[in-house]
């Protein structure tokens, strides 16, 4: 049975954020999100539960006092989403309700009901060092995280509570909502910190007997293997375990130093590439190689100018030529590219929404358009400006293994890059003397493809080296 329905936006995330502390990269900074595992920024996971508690208990507000509770987040919720809550079971001990967007799982939630515990084991914890509040996620090592316990202070004040979970906080009380919220600062902020998830909290109810606002963990287990943390927590009569996960951090290309002998300075010289998404991942490392040759370069972004600026002053840094300039495949390309003085020679076209999302159905007519946009129409059109300019261009069109694979999930995704490729095939049958270079990329290591578990991907230096030298042998 459907409970509730709701659609998370940016400004409910950052209402959420000041009220919790947790003020993590993966919430709330549409540019840092993008180079997390997430791909964009994501729902918190304890603002789900709040909300599903609130909804429940304003549907059903003679329900009994809550024993305890169990909620995993198994998939991440995406702002602008459509969510909706369901009770799957209900019996007068237990009730069992699922989070779901877009028709697929998200996370599950178990409320059982009884009295509350009357010895509260808070006093074990009580005495642990208050951490000051810190707007900036503490980043760890797990020899750090492994000895670390504390108490944190709720931020949440009782009139928080009330205003945006009114009937949560009614039937469970403030101090309850207040620890419940200071559960996402405790991971997101401080334990794991910078690069983490929130996998599940299963939590009892206990007597309020300490006079601290506070809420006080320790971890009892983190294990580098998987790189999961797990701890013990207490406070405003909650006492329970949390358990997260450490994610991959975004992923550093080579240093300009690093790759300095694997090209001649005048490998590339005369020539000026333009790469659509130079700011990061494979478009910064293609920008860098190509520099070191002796090209000049020209990265363009989509939002992240502070990336862009960065690669582009390390490539100067070490005798390079770069330029930065804003970008969106999405818009008309002759208007944006306007400030170019010299026609590009090369065309690295490395632009890509988010790649990574659940969907239950097998074919989304909306994730084709969204990436027939960019793999497609986008690429062509800028093609097409250019080639004006510049008859002979040389193009880079990064295809993948994916079209052949079809790992479940990724339908859409691998039917634009297919279509992508035969767009590709008649531009090289007809454009003469421009040449579209062609490759099926691999796994690769970047912020869209780094998750929590390590996977076997191949060496980017390595892949992309040789297409630069064959994109740069044209025209023959």
């Amino acid at each position: 049975m459907k409970l509730a329905q709701r659609t998370f936006t940016f400004s409910d995330q950052k209402l959420f954020a000041s009220i919790s502390g947790d003020h993590n990269p993966i919430h709330v900074d549409p540019l840092a999100a993008p180079r997390t595992s997430a791909g964009a920024p994501v729902v918190h996971g304890i603002h789900l539960l709040l909300w599903a508690l609130d909804s429940l208990a304003a549907a059903q507000p003679e329900l009994p006092t809550i024993s305890g509770l169990r909620i995993q987040f198994s998939r991440f919720v995406y702002l602008d989403e459509s969510v909706d809550l369901l009770i799957t079971q209900q019996t007068p001990s237990r009730i069992r309700l699922n989070i779901s967007a877009n028709n697929v799982l998200r996370s599950k939630l178990t409320i059982d009901f009884g009295d509350p515990g009357q010895n509260s084991p808070e006093s074990s914890l009580a005495s642990l060092e208050l951490i000051p509040f810190s707007p900036t996620p503490l980043n760890l090592d797990f020899t750090q995280i492994s000895a670390l316990s504390g108490r944190l202070a709720f931020l949440m004040t009782s009139q928080n509570a009330t205003a945006i979970f009114p009937s949560a906080t009614r039937w469970l009380g403030a101090a309850r909502i207040a620890a419940l919220a200071a559960s996402t600062h405790l991971v997101g902020m401080i334990c794991p910190g910078m690069h983490s998830i929130y996998s599940e909290l299963s939590i009892q109810t206990c007597a309020e007997s300490l006079p601290q606002d506070s809420l006080a963990f320790r971890v009892t287990e983190a294990d580098p293997r998987f790189s999961s943390v797990q701890m013990a927590i207490a406070g405003g009569g909650l006492t329970g375990i949390v358990e997260s996960s450490a994610r991959t951090p975004p992923v550093s290309q080579p240093a300009m130093e690093s790759i300095a002998g694997l090209v001649a300075p005048t490998d590339f010289a005369g020539s000026l590439a333009l790469i659509v998404g130079g700011s990061r991942g494979l478009g910064e490392l293609t920008a860098k190689l190509v520099a070191s040759g002796g090209a000049r370069v020209v990265i363009t972004y989509q939002a992240g100018k502070n990336d862009a600026e960065k690669v582009a002053q390390e490539i100067r840094s070490a005798g390079g030529l770069c330029e930065i300039l804003p970008y969106d495949v999405r818009k008309p390309a002759a208007e944006q590219l306007a400030s170019l003085k010299d026609a590009p020679t090369h065309l690295y076209y490395f632009a890509t929404p988010t790649i990574f999302r659940h969907q239950s159905e097998i074919f989304s007519p909306g994730r084709l358009k969204e990436f027939m946009a960019f793999f497609v129409d986008g690429f062509w059109q800028l093609s097409e400006v250019l080639r004006l300019r510049q008859p002979s261009l040389s193009i880079f069109y990064p295809s993948t293994v994916f079209v052949t694979e079809r790992p479940a999930g990724m339908t859409e995704y691998a039917m634009a890059k297919a279509a992508g490729e035969h767009l590709c095939a008649d531009m090289n049958a007809s454009l003469s003397p421009a040449h579209v270079t062609v490759s099926r990329l691999p796994r690769l290591l970047t912020d869209q493809t780094a998750s929590v578990t390590a996977l076997e991907t191949a060496d980017p230096l390595q892949t992309i080296l040789p297409i630069i030298r064959e994109v740069h042998s044209w025209p023959k």
